[in-house]
Order: C-alpha cells, then sequence, then structure tokens
C-alpha cells in the first residue's frame, strides 16, 4: 500500500524538515509505503524568496539600492540554508521522482498512489503560503481517491469568508480531517466538517528515537541557546541575562549571517543534526519557534518560551497539551524562574497517550484504503 504526502518540506527550516521525516516514518511504521510529493513551487526556490524580499518592508519596496544590498547580503544565507536542507532530504526523504512546479504540473501527471495525505506544518495557513495553495489541498488528485490529512496547521483562528468559500468544496472530498492545534479543529467545524486534534508528528517519537539524528558536536559545552523566529529582542535580552547570571554562553540558532551582529555567538544554520543536539545539550532553551519547543520537551531540556505577538496559538496550545502552561511566558520572564523544575514526566505520559491515538487513527485510514483496494 502505497501514501504519497504533500506537504511543506521545500521550504528549509528545522521544523519543516524534521515533520517531513516524522510523518514518513509514522506511516512507514504503520506498514505502509510513504511518499513525499516534491511540490516545489516556485515562491520555494531561493531566486524566489529573494524576489519577494521586496515585499518584506515598504522601505526596500521603494529603494531600490538598498533592495540589491539586501539581496546580496542574504544570497549568501540562502546558499547555506540550500545545502544544509536539500541535503538532509536527500539522506533521509524519499522523494517522488518527478518535481512539480504548479497545480496544473500536478493534474496533468498525478503520482500513482493507493492514497493521498496532506501532511503537517502549516500547509493550510494562507498568509504563510501566500493565498489558498490547492495542492496542498490536494485539488489536483481525483475526488474518488482516498484523501485524508494528518496534523494540518492552519495557523489562524478564523477563515475570511473568501478562504472558506474557496477551501470548503477541496476539504469536503477528505475521508478524514486532522489537524495539529486545537483552534484548528474549531476552523474546520465551522465549515460544516468534522476534524479531530492530533499530535505534530515529531510528537510521534520519543527523544530516544530522535537521537538516531542528532549530533554529539556540542554535548560538553555549557551553554543556553536561542531560536529566535521573530526577530524578538526580549529573547536575546532575557537569553543574555541567564547566561550572565549562571556562567552560560549564549549560541544562537539562526539561518541568516547578519545576525553574528546580535550578542551571543552564532550558530550560522547549523545541519539539522547539530540543531537538534543543540537543543538537546544545552543548559536551556529560549524560543518563539514551535518546534525548538517540541523538542525541548522531546529531550527535557529547560526552556522558556516567549510569545509572539502573532500566530502563538500553535506554542499556546502544544504548551496546553503538554501541561507545561508554566513555561510560556508573554513578556520577559523573571531570570529567578531558571530555578523552577518542569515536569517532563507528566508531559511524557500525555504525549504516549496522544501517541495512541494518533496510531488509532492511522490504522483506521490504512484498513479503509485496504478495503477499498480490495473492492
Amino acid at each position: 500500500m502505497k501514501i504519497s504526502i504533500v506537504t511543506l518540506h521545500r521550504v528549509r527550516n528545522y521544523g519543516s524538515s524534521l515533520q517531513t521525516l516524522a510523518t514518513q516514518n509514522f506511516i512507514e511504521n504503520n506498514g505502509a509505503e510513504a511518499e513525499i510529493i516534491d511540490y516545489y513551487p516556485e515562491r520555494y526556490t531561493s531566486l524566489g524568496l529573494l524576489k519577494r524580499l521586496k515585499n518584506k518592508s515598504e522601505t526596500l519596496k521603494n529603494n531600490k539600492i538598498l533592495l540589491l544590498a539586501a539581496q546580496a547580503i542574504i544570497s549568501i544565507s540562502y546558499i547555506r540554508k540550500k545545502l544544509v536542507f536539500d541535503s538532509f532530504l536527500k539522506k533521509y526523504v524519499k522523494l517522488s521522482p518527478k518535481t512539480y512546479r504548479s497545480e496544473d504540473e500536478l493534474a496533468a501527471d498525478v503520482p500513482d498512489s493507493d492514497a493521498y495525505c496532506t501532511g503537517s506544518d502549516q500547509v493550510w495557513n494562507s498568509h504563510w503560503n501566500e493565498g489558498v495553495d490547492r495542492p496542498l489541498y490536494l485539488s489536483f488528485v481525483p475526488d474518488d481517491k482516498y484523501k485524508f490529512s494528518y496534523a494540518a496547521s492552519i495557523g489562524n483562528e478564523k477563515l475570511s469568508n473568501e478562504e472558506a468559500e474557496q477551501v470548503a468544496p477541496l476539504l469536503s472530498s477528505y475521508k478524514h480531517i486532522t489537524v495539529r492545534e486545537n483552534v484548528g479543529v474549531g476552523v474546520i467545524e465551522a465549515l460544516g466538517l468534522n476534524a479531530k486534534q492530533v499530535l505534530d508528528p515529531t510528537l510521534l517519537f520519543t527523544g530516544d528515537d530522535w537521537q538516531k539524528y542528532t549530533s554529539d558536536k556540542y554535548r560538553n559545552k555549557k551553554y543556553i541557546v536561542t531560536y529566535n523566529l521573530h526577530h524578538d529582542k526580549r529573547i536575546d535580552e532575557f537569553a543574555t541575562a541567564l547566561g550572565k547570571k549562571y556562567g552560560c554562553s549564549v549560541y544562537n540558532i539562526s539561518y541568516n549571517i547578519h545576525d553574528i551582529i546580535r550578542k551571543g555567538t552564532l550558530k550560522w544554520c547549523p545541519k539539522i543534526e547539530e540543531y537538534l543536539g543543540l537543543i538537546r545539550d544545552a543548559e536551556c532553551v529560549v524560543t518563539d519557534s514551535f518546534h525548538a519547543t517540541v523538542f525541548s520537551i522531546l529531550f527535557h531540556t529547560k526552556f522558556f518560551v516567549i510569545y509572539p505577538e502573532e500566530a502563538s496559538s500553535r506554542l499556546r496550545s502544544i504548551l496546553s497539551l503538554t501541561g507545561l502552561e508554566s513555561s510560556g511566558y508573554e513578556d520577559i520572564p523573571d531570570v529567578a524562574d531558571y530555578e523552577r523544575v518542569i515536569n517532563f514526566t507528566k508531559a511524557d505520559e500525555i504525549l504516549n497517550t496522544e501517541r495512541k491515538k494518533a496510531n488509532l487513527y492511522l490504522t483506521q485510514v490504512l484498513n479503509e484504503i485496504q478495503l477499498l483496494k480490495g473492492v
């Protein structure tokens, strides 16, 4: 039995790459063949990202000289990202033989499979995807084929009327819909469809399971690590204070070489195995990242989440689910909070229960697919 998966495997960040691998392994561990459809639209390429750089700010949009300078600086980081993330995909992920650039290309040559899955990450976030990205709703798959989702993320608490009108017909052809965040269930139900919340695929595996992908490069160092996706000065301020108080170096994981100006030591786009090692072996993680939070929980690493002003629902959801709400902060934490004890044992128990639910869901899906094959 073969399952073809469409997800955000080409966006070149740590969470997207690791959830792709986890989704693939989850399906294969349950006895089916998994293949990631290599949907690679232009906006994910380095050139596409550079073209869109002018949309990041009004200053760049209106000043060609500054735009060219910014493109020249950031292109160095894009080259590094391509090397790091593409090599990981090549090593661990089973991609379709053909690469598809558009919905038309997919519809003209639909990958042959027994069923089709929309995988995890922010696949249904129209802000992230610059509109409704129809292939991520399996628009290219005929409606008589078996479609389902696993831990898809919408990234918003509600859809506009226009977006709802676009996605409701697409989702109505799914046999089952599961989402990653609790608020996503309500969004789907508002469309008149059923949905359940399941674990992000990276959480389907324990910290021990992830050891095989984790580097020991930083095991004997004493440091605090930040992963600051929203360029939040509060994260840097707090990490610096912790480092000074407890005699730790501060390492900053960043895709951007120009972040060398931040306080602490830049860890510029480390390999994915090193990223995992930096989290596992840190004295403490300070972050606004969902997946940095996930791996802190899995590796039992002390962590602080400082909620970003926008798009914090997925962080709040995972902390609520695991009973670790006290690790989330609206503003800069008190340095004394470093001494608190995190109940990872309780979180492990909750995650084990949720893993069983996820496996039951996939077992149901695979049984249904097998029955259809036998008809």
